[in-house]
């Protein structure tokens, strides 16, 4: 009888959707749903179908997917857990402190701050929250929630009680301070960072500014009853108003905040039982008897979702606008797989047009580089270097048996530093000098203790020439610690000469080496990393700035003389939003942060206004404008990798 009764809903639901809507599920976002079977399904958009985003031997009670889209933080009886949808790694934060919803199907039991740095959760006492920087916990304890909500700007947190109660706290680092309450209110919403909308249920409809002593203000009278309150696409306000105050149904009211003008949407009667608002503002969902249905806001029209068994949903974050092409300070390369799938060195012109592949390549590329003026590319696949220029590739080497790993150019266009990865059976490896027109590879080091042909550290890498003397930055793994290295190209056999133990460094115009971290590598990074200035001439060095754990340097460009850029990341698990800050190497002074946005293997652009990476590992190119924040996604190809400027 049950099965009958769920199909007959359906049936009627898809009957009361026009016949294009019956095309396709034009979701605003991807769904996230859980089952009945205590698994995560994502329901993503287009043809990426159905998959289960959590771990098949756990069950989990509630979730909330991160702002980044990468992490899933969950609570199961062991207790909460962070997980990368993509990775597949975990993290265990903590056990039975964690608690359990007393409430789901309400709202939110679980929620990201919206850059990635704090997770709240309802306890049976009242909330608590975990801060994604400094691994530490506080607790809310105003009693049972049965929802929470961050605002936009996520310096204040939304928790909604029973009987329709709410309570207000402003976030101040990692603190958060009881600012405010509501005895009654039939849904609330964020119209800005600071700004709350509320529906008292003896009617009317109110604003609610906590950045301003908790100012009230009226927007529509009392004369009628209103709930589910959201801000749309528009920049208005949508309220129900119910037909009576017991009236479980009503029609949708727009409300402008700025002339307090209103506007009835609706062309009828919604029945609002169980319903919660969509993102953006368009749609509805409604959760009953294990069926999820899309309900349109202005006449009720509904459309079942594929599920059956559901017992909690959740929606993940804003999609990324998705383009074709964008206007670029310079082109970027990539590689990604061509039409049978051999992974090929991709352009993404300047211009705004569509990218396309610049290597024909009969096996994969496995490493590559472009001269400065993107005439030339040299490329390797396996043990064979290629060079091209106009598009026609001419073998240049091969190293039998062995790995070309890394690549880098001389300012001249002409000459290529690369790094061949020995093995057992073909012990000579090390790093090469060639010039791509003419003549045969000169080894500079050779991998392996020095005069032994062993597959042992160190092993070499070309990080970058010097733009105005004939040297060649080294990266040095001695198997446990990582060091830099200068070359002289000028001196035969001159050697390296060390520069020390770093995770990295780069060359910067006036000659000099910017170097940091400690190039220990550990699961326990060291509590900070340091930025060295060396000079070659002398080795003398002077500190110009520290990063403290949990941040770590992602990638560094000098944007002007003096001055670096960087893009900071987090060791912690979970999400964070990318931290951008310039380093004044003169004066020594670090400018506050600004937000770089959610991505993975970041890289700076040439100018530093941009910022160009992958929504996560193997995923699709992702751009950000620093300037103005906006970020978006490269609809195709769906995979990338080895990203350059």
């Amino acid at each position: 009888m049950r099965r009958v009764w769920m199909a007959a809903i359906m049936l009627c639901l898809l009957l009361a959707l026009p016949a294009n809507a019956q095309d396709g599920l034009d979701l605003p976002t991807e769904l996230y749903v859980l089952t009945n079977a205590g698994q995560v399904q994502q329901y993503g958009l287009g043809a990426a179908g159905v998959r289960v985003v959590t771990p098949e031997d756990e069950y989990i009670i509630d979730f909330a997917v991160a702002p980044d889209s990468n992490w899933i933080a969950y609570r199961s009886e062991g207790g909460l857990t962070l997980y990368n949808i993509y990775a597949q790694v975990s993290a265990d934060l903590e056990g039975d402190r964690a608690g359990l919803p007393p409430f789901r199907g309400r709202g939110e039991t679980m929620t990201w701050s919206p850059q990635g740095d704090a997770l709240v959760y309802t306890t049976d006492y009242g909330a608590r929250v975990y801060f994604n920087g400094n691994n530490s916990f506080l607790d809310l304890p105003q009693g049972a929630f049965e929802q929470v909500i961050w605002s936009p700007s996520g310096e204040f947190l939304a928790a909604g009680a029973e009987n329709d109660i709410w309570w207000f706290y402003r976030r101040e680092a990692n603190t958060l301070t009881l600012t405010g309450a509501l005895p009654s209110s039939q849904g609330v919403a964020w119209a800005s960072g600071a700004e709350v909308v509320f529906a008292p249920a003896d009617g009317g409809v109110f604003g609610l500014n906590l950045g301003a002593a908790n100012q009230q203000s009226q927007l529509l009278d009392s004369s009628a009853v209103y709930t589910l309150p959201m801000m749309l696409a528009d920049g208005r306000v949508g309220v129900f108003k119910q037909e009576s105050a017991e009236s479980g149904a009503g029609t949708l009211v727009a409300i402008n905040l700025q002339t307090l003008e209103s506007e009835a949407l609706g062309q009828s009667a919604v029945e609002l039982n169980g319903l919660r608002w969509a993102p953006g503002g368009q749609l509805l969902i409604a959760l009953r008897g294990g069926v999820l249905a899309l309900v349109g806001p202005a006449n009720g029209a509904g459309f079942a979702l594929p599920v059956a068994d559901a017992v909690a949903y959740s929606w993940g974050p804003p999609l990324l606008e998705r383009v074709g092409g964008a206007a670029l300070p310079t082109a970027i390369t990539f590689v990604t797989g061509d039409a049978n799938d051999v992974q090929q060195v991709w352009r993404l012109p300047e211009d705004g047009s569509s990218p396309l592949p610049i290597t024909q390549a009969e096996r994969d590329v496995t490493a590559y580089a472009v001269s400065a003026d993107g005439a030339a590319l040299v490329y390797a696949t396996g043990d064979t270097l290629w060079a091209q220029r106009d598009n026609a590739a001419a073998q240049l080497e091969q190293f039998a048996g062995r790995e070309i790993r890394a690549i880098a150019f001389h300012p001249d266009g002409r000459t290529i530093a690369f790094a061949v990865v020995n093995t057992a059976e073909n012990p000579e490896g090390g790093l090469y000098l060639r010039d791509i027109s003419s003549g045969t590879a000169t080894p500079l080091l050779r991998n392996g203790p020095a005069g032994e042909a062993a597959f042992q550290p160190p092993f070499y890498d070309p990080v970058q020439f010097a733009p105005n003397v004939n040297a060649l930055l080294v990266s040095v793994d001695d198997g446990s610690t990582t060091s830099l290295g200068i070359l002289d190209l000028n001196t035969t056999g001159s050697g390296l000469i060390r520069l020390g133990d770093f995770d990295t460094g780069i060359w910067l115009r006036d000659g000099r080496v910017l170097a940091f971290g400690d190039g220990v590598r550990s699961d326990a990074p060291s509590a900070q990393q340091i930025l060295t200035v060396i000079n070659p001439a002398d080795l003398t060095r002077r500190e110009v700035g520290r990063i403290a754990a949990p941040e770590r340097i992602l990638t560094v460009r000098e944007v002007a003389n003096g001055l670096v850029r960087l893009a900071l990341g987090s060791t912690e698990a979970g999400p964070r939003a990318l931290s951008i800050v310039d380093v004044d190497i003169t004066a020594g002074t670090l400018t506050p942060p600004l937000l770089g946005g959610f991505m993975v293997n970041p890289m700076l652009s040439i100018d530093g206004g941009w910022l160009a990476g992958q929504t996560h590992a193997d995923g699709p190119l992702t751009l950000r404008e620093l300037s103005s924040r906006q970020q978006v996604v490269l609809a195709e190809p769906p995979r990338v990798t080895v990203v350059r400027w």
